[in-house]
Parts: C-alpha cells; structure tokens; sequence
C-alpha cells in the first residue's frame, strides 16, 4: 500500500455519512444557481459582443486556483478526499526555490467543470466563464488569436517570479499557436494572480533586483490588464494560514499549518513594510516587519516558537527539521521582500498599457493581527470586542483590503487621481463584492466586458 493510499485510508468508513453531506451542499449549491439574480444584460455590450476580431483574453487564477494533478493526470487538488479527508500537498525544505518542488503538475481550473469546488466556496471562476461566454468568448478556442478565452494555470503553491515567468512563456506559446507573433492579450488576474500578471507587466520573466528598472517588458503580450480583488499589499489571512492551517471542505489536514508554511507563493501574500499590521495588547502598532525573520523570531512563530504545540495536522518537528525550516523561512521572506519591492518601484516611463483596478469594499476585512503575552503566544486575528474591532478589520472584500489592492500605503498614494500607489493603474473602482463573488455583480460585469471589448485604437503612422 502506497503512502498516498495510507494517508487517504482513514476516512473510507465515512464515506457514506460524508458523502450524504456533500450531496446536501451540492443540492444546495445547485438550488442556488437556479434562483434568479441580477445580471448584465449582453444586449447592453452592443456590437462589441459579436466583433470576430475581438482580442482575446487570458485568465491568470489565485491561490488555490488551479488543480493539481499528478503525472498520470490523477486529480489531487481539488478532490473529493482531501475535502473531506486529507492528501499530503507538503512542499520539502529545499533551498534554491528552483528546485524546490514535487511532481504534481497544473491542470484545469477549479470551479470551472465540476460541481464539487463550488460546494465549498470557490464560484468565482465559473461566474467568470460565464460572463465570458454571455460576451461570445470561446473557452480555449484552439489556435484562434481573435474573440477567445485562455486559462492560464500554474502550482499556486511556488515562487509567484517563477509562475510569472511561466505565464510569459505561455503567452507566447498561444501567440505561436495562432500564428500572430505579435499577438497581445486583455488579461484578467485574480487576488493572487493579479501578482503574478502585474510582476509580469513589468519585468517580464526577470529575477527581481536591488536595482531593478520597471521595463514593462510584459506589453509585448499584454493589450490591458485588469487586477480584480487584488493583495496588493499583502493579506493577514495568509499569516493566519501559515502558523494555523486553512480548513478545506471538512479536512483541517490538507491545508495544515505544516503543509502551508512550505509553500514560497504564501510568504508572497504576507503585508511588506510599510503596512504596519501588527499591534500590540493595546491597539497600538508595532514597528516591526513581517518579512523579516528577526520578527519571527522575537514572537515566536513558526519554526521560532519555543514549544512546539502538537495541533491537528500539525507534528512537532525534530531538531533537524527545524533548522531546514528557519532556513527556509529566511529565504522564502527575503524572496517575498524583494518581489514586493519589485511592485512597489516607482516605474520612470508611463505604463504602456490600460490597467483597471476592480474591488469590493463593503465588508469588514482582517487587516492586523493583535499580538500580546510572552514569546511564543499565538497572535489573535479576530476581534473580542467593538473597539477591537476597528483596530483589526478594515474596508475590503472579506479577504483583501481595500487599502491593499491600492496600495494607500505609499508615498503618493493619497495624491494620485486613483487613490492607487501604483502609477500603471489608470482606473480604480470599488463598491459591493465580496472576493469570491465580485464577478458575479452586474456592475463589475459591465466595467470587466467594456474593457475587454473596447476597440483597438488605429496605429498612427510617424510622419
């Protein structure tokens, strides 16, 4: 019996019980696509829905996106067992990030053809697809360069350099593909793939640099760019997920704190300096900076706490295997500081294509962690109290603040037209969408298609 089947094996006896209880959540799920709800009407698109030479789109998915499947095309993320039970998506401690990996590959993206990742959250994508389709997209229209829609998917779990650098590659690729060695793409990158297609934007496949110039070496591939329900900024939801795990479904393993703290892309997601996430027993905030590991060693967390808790998922580790992880953290932070350096540098030319910033900014979102009592003791991400409450939640989506996809941190952010610190950004909106359901608003429909369908502007030839 392989290790695999092992791990899977504890929970076949309830299987029947389990099973009844995603069946009613699937039954629930399906009631609620067939209830009405507001929608954009495509008539309102006007000629641009049926225009054949419509530019076509590409699709960049967030943290936990995309499937992963193993070699043979087994699905591993998302499935029916490590929803319920547990599959070991454990990285190793391996250092260069380049070869830190296992030998699950990309497949498909989750939500889009089956039912069981929408019975547990994850309807954004097929929204989206949707949308598409209602604007005469053709999902993955074989070689065809004109009025279709391409997925872009990559292991959400590694370097977001690397997964840029792939999406450059795969860009090309399809441009090839078509025939169009000049082809350019309107991309769409959701929360965490926001990154990964603005990094591209601006330097292209390139490792980040202390004196990196923004180049903007992706507009050879990109036609615009919309950001939707993007971290800018960081998410403190991705600091719960390392020192505590993420439940997935019913399992708390599949996602346990030992599994997420392997993962390069997490650290990714962590607020930089600058944002002050952290406070202290008294609401007040603490100069102290989430990318470095002199932090996490002052508080104890992680691989730095003094005692080892035994928690669900989560085994103590051994000496060694505690030195393989601080090393690792230390380069997964030092790799995070300089990808969030990266996008934060001030570009010297204008930005060469049409950014849109899309975000939802209406519910109360976890924007600092409350940290008190000796080295060692667990921060506290939910608020006790009213007061604790405005010190800890901010406007957001429920997920990314509305500060973080701004960027309000940085100088020149409360200046700029768009309230943005980041200059490409030529247009911001916010209003009522929650992360996982922004594509579903009919006015963030209508502001996501009049971009994709707007009209190239004819080249004008130098005198």
């Amino acid at each position: 019996m392989s290790a695999h089947e092992r791990r899977d094996g504890g929970v076949s006896a309830l299987w029947p019980f389990l099973g009844g209880l995603v069946a009613g959540a699937a039954g629930a799920v399906l009631a609620q696509s067939l209830t009405a709800r507001r929608s954009l009407d495509p008539q309102l698109l006007g000629p641009g829905r049926h225009d054949p030479d419509a530019p076509p789109v590409a699709v960049v998915p967030g943290i936990l996106g995309s499937e992963l499947r193993r070699p043979d095309g087994t699905h591993i993320w998302l499935n029916i067992r490590n929803a319920l039970g547990h599959h070991d998506l454990s990285l190793p401690f391996k250092l260069p990030f380049a070869e830190h990996g296992d030998d699950l590959v990309a497949g498909g993206l989750i939500g889009a053809d089956t039912v069981l990742p929408r019975v547990f959250g994850f309807t954004e994508y097929a929204d989206l697809l949707q949308l598409l389709a209602s604007a005469g997209f053709r999902r993955n229209g074989g070689n065809a360069a004109r009025h279709t829609a391409h997925i872009f998917t990559y292991d959400w779990r590694r370097d977001l350099v690397e997964s840029a650098r792939k999406l450059g590659e795969w860009l090309d690729a399809r441009a090839a593909a078509a025939g169009d060695p000049d082809l350019r793409f309107n991309v769409i990158g959701h929360s965490m793939g926001a990154l990964v297609a603005r990094y591209y934007l601006r330097y292209g496949g390139a490792e980040p640099s202390r004196d990196q110039k923004v180049t903007w070496a992706g507009a050879r591939r990109i036609r615009s760019l919309a950001l939707v329900a993007a971290p800018h900024a960081g998410s403190i939801g991705a600091l719960d997920a390392i020192l505590n795990g993420s439940r997935v479904g019913l399992s708390y393993t599949t996602l346990a704190a030992s599994v997420v703290c392997r993962m390069p892309a997490i650290y990714q997601l962590l607020p930089p300096k600058g944002t002050r996430p952290i406070v202290d027993g008294r609401g007040r905030e603490m100069d102290l900076d989430l990318l470095e590991g002199a932090t996490w060693d002052r508080l104890g967390w992680g691989p730095h706490r003094p005692f080892p808790a035994r928690r669900r998922g989560d085994e103590s580790e051994t000496s060694r295997e505690r030195d393989s992880h601080v090393r690792f953290l230390d380069a997964a932070l030092a790799r995070a500081r300089a990808f969030h350096e990266s996008l934060d540098a001030r570009p010297e030319t204008p930005c060469p294509v049409r950014v849109l910033l899309l975000g939802g900014d209406c519910l109360p979102t976890p924007a600092r962690v409350l940290v008190q009592g000796p080295r060692g003791t667990p921060p506290r991400f939910e608020p006790w109290t009213r007061a604790e409450s405005g010190i800890l939640l901010e406007a957001g989506d429920g997920r990314v603040t509305r500060a973080s996809a701004l960027g309000s941190h940085l100088a020149g952010a409360e200046d700029a037209e768009t309230g943005s610190g980041y200059p490409e950004i030529a247009q911001a909106v916010f209003g009522d969408a929650e992360h996982h359901g922004i594509y579903a608003e009919p006015t963030f429909q209508s502001l996501l298609l009049r971009q994709l369908l707007r009209p190239s502007r004819p080249r004008v030839s130098a005198p």
